[in-house]
């Protein structure tokens, strides 16, 4: 597959947009992270795999088994990488006070 990442000698205006929009972008995502803060772990996933889901069909709208997938890979990769962690650490994957793996910490 192509990558969809461009260069901005490609996609100036693109550049120039995010660069314009930086400031709004952070407070977005700053409020966001807020708002999850209060959610269990698992809703925080939740939460994180639904937005990643709204960005995917964003970026493939034409190509709903490919944002589908997409989203299912993300999130069985997310699952594999906390469950290594917490093995690593004798969790056994849970959250523990103090995690800093978990948004807005």
């Amino acid at each position: 597959m192509k990558s969809i990442i461009v260069t901005e000698s490609e996609q100036p205006e693109i550049y120039a947009t995010v660069e314009r929009e930086r400031p709004a972008i952070h407070r977005a995502v700053s409020k966001m992270a807020k708002q999850m803060r209060d959610l269990s772990d698992v809703s925080q996933k939740q939460a994180i795999a639904e937005l990643t889901a709204t960005w995917i069909l964003a970026v493939y709208p034409e190509n709903l088994e490919l944002a589908l997938s997409l989203s299912d890979a993300m999130r069985e990769q997310i699952s594999i990488s906390r469950k290594a962690r917490g093995l690593a650490h004798g969790t056994g994957g849970q959250a523990q006070p103090g995690n800093t793996n978990a948004v807005g910490h």
